[in-house]
């Protein structure tokens, strides 16, 4: 097995994970998705060997953080607007979002038995990492997972709530 394998790669996110999800709390105000999106960021970049990111790993993906963070993909994915009239409103009476959260955990019932475990578990808080110690499965295959379940979704919401 060489140096610069994925699996060596993955261990390194394993056991790095907590501390590069606190190095992203400064760059975005949602770490774990700026990680977990750096993470495939990496691993589909052509022409960019593993080998070149595991001489320095740490370094490499704090610094991929910080352009996606700021520059990159996921900043524009998560751009932020602020509200027209300054003020939030209150939106507790409002049977529309009551619909949407229902309409949400519905497609979330519509993924496969494993994607929708994960959403779950994500949306519940956990820590994947962890989940995946816990469980045996890998890393990569939960953050591939969950990955796949958000473009669902967002695709399944664009296409029926944003017109």
């Amino acid at each position: 097995m060489s140096k610069g394998s994925k699996k060596d790669f993955d261990l390194f996110i394993e056991e790095n994970y907590d501390k590069l999800v606190n190095v992203a709390k400064t760059i975005h105000n949602d770490p774990y998705d700026l990680v977990h999106h750096t993470y495939l960021r990496i691993l589909r970049l052509k022409g960019v060997r593993l080998e070149k990111v595991m001489q320095n790993p740490f370094g490499y993906f704090r610094r991929a953080m910080f352009i996606e963070g700021t520059r990159g993909a996921f900043d524009k994915m998560y751009n932020l607007n602020e509200l027209e009239d300054g003020e939030i409103k209150d939106d507790r009476h409002d049977l529309s979002h009551a619909f949407l959260l229902e309409n949400f955990q519905l497609a979330v019932d519509r993924l496969s038995w494993f994607d929708r475990s994960i959403v779950k578990l994500y949306c519940d808080g956990w820590n994947l990492t962890q989940v995946a110690r816990e469980s045996g499965i890998g890393i990569s295959t939960i953050h591939v997972s969950l990955f796949r379940s958000r473009e669902k979704l967002k695709k399944h919401f664009t296409e029926y709530y944003v017109k």
